[in-house]
């Protein structure tokens, strides 16, 4: 179906090929051969293959624009598939390294070949200095539209040593996209990838949410942009009510640095929430968030994606409005990225 406008992807993938991705490494890792493994012994690709969409080597960027064409989307914002677990590379210097290949991979391969892909940068937050130097080299220098972080393996975001780097971004005005993970305890073992896989995203964002909100980010950088991704929107009212509560009660002992209701800085206009198009609730968030936080994410060509029939079951949903749909679809993550100017 076509639609009256072109949609815009917050959050779709490539298959970065590890090969072509050594290829870029720089200094002492370039000689290295060894694979970069991530990852574990769940299989997440479903027997090698990323859903009904191929396997090795694809997308290429021919594969993406005709899926892009078929969905009517505009505009494509790319993250890596691999490298999602990138937090996992515990040698800061590795991790600098891999980071900076995979951008540079990017940019020559991906950003080089439509003006329909943008991409988020992937950071080494390992190595805090070294991120505020990449960000500020990929952003300002390679054209990226922002930044990615994971949301699981750097521990928890709201740290003061992570302030500089949150600094920068509200400095040079970079959005940065916390990317939902695999959250997982020591006295948590799942027997099942999908145990894993349906509780891990939203827990890992719902962490971070919290933790920002109560150290003070949002407080201390009120011109940073955040988003939200891959874990749906309907536990952000809850997360709210719960983080709120819990901040009057105790709020003046332990989180002096968090000055307003947690919510206020969420229902600001500087974070996005990735919102899942078959969530029930997404009238209700929008009517708490406002129209103007909820953004749409293809996930493509991930195994789990929907896409392009997430598009049409949105578009064709009679429980929001015409604007609801534009703003989901289009106008929040040009907004968010800044890719529209």
């Amino acid at each position: 179906m076509k639609l009256p406008f072109g949609v815009v992807d917050a959050d779709g993938h490539i298959n970065e090929p590890e090969d072509k991705i050594r290829g870029y490494i720089e200094g002492p890792y370039s000689a290295w051969k060894k694979r970069i493994q991530l990852g574990s012994f769940f299989d997440n690709t479903q027997g090698g293959q990323l859903g009904a969409h191929g396997g090795p080597g694809f997308p290429t960027t021919k594969d993406w624009l005709k899926a892009a064409d078929e969905g009517g989307m505009e505009i494509v914002h790319l993250f890596p598939t691999t490298l999602l677990a990138y937090s996992q590379i515990t040698d800061p210097d590795y991790l600098v390294a891999v980071g900076r290949a995979y951008n540079n991979y990017v940019h020559d391969n991906w950003l080089k070949a439509s003006p329909r892909f943008k991409s988020v940068a992937l950071m080494p937050l390992l190595d805090v200095e070294e991120s505020v130097k990449e960000m500020r080299r990929t952003f300002t220098e390679l054209g990226y539209n922002g930044v990615f972080v994971a949301a699981t393996g750097f521990g928890l975001l709201g740290d003061k040593k992570f302030d500089p780097f949150w600094a920068e971004a509200e400095k040079l005005g970079c959005p940065i996209a916390i990317h939902g993970g695999h959250a997982t305890a020591e006295s948590v073992r799942y027997t099942k990838f999908i145990q894993r896989h349906t509780i891990g995203f939203p827990v890992s964002n719902m962490m971070q949410m919290m933790h920002m909100c109560y150290e003070g980010t949002f407080e201390k950088f009120p011109e940073m942009k955040v988003a939200f991704l891959e874990s749906g929107c309907t536990w952000v009212p809850y997360l709210l009510d719960r983080m709120d509560e819990e901040w009057g009660k105790r709020g003046k002992w332990d989180a002096p640095n968090c000055k307003e209701k947690p919510s206020d800085y969420i229902k600001s206009d500087r974070v996005f929430i990735h919102a899942e198009a078959a969530e029930q609730l997404i009238p209700e968030v929008i009517r708490v968030l406002g129209r103007n936080r909820l953004v749409y994410a293809s996930d493509w060509p991930h195994w789990d994606n929907e896409y392009p029939e997430s598009i049409e079951e949105i578009w064709e949903r009679k429980d929001l409005t015409s604007k609801d749909k534009k703003a989901l679809l289009r106008d929040n993550a040009l907004e968010f990225y800044g890719s529209g100017k």
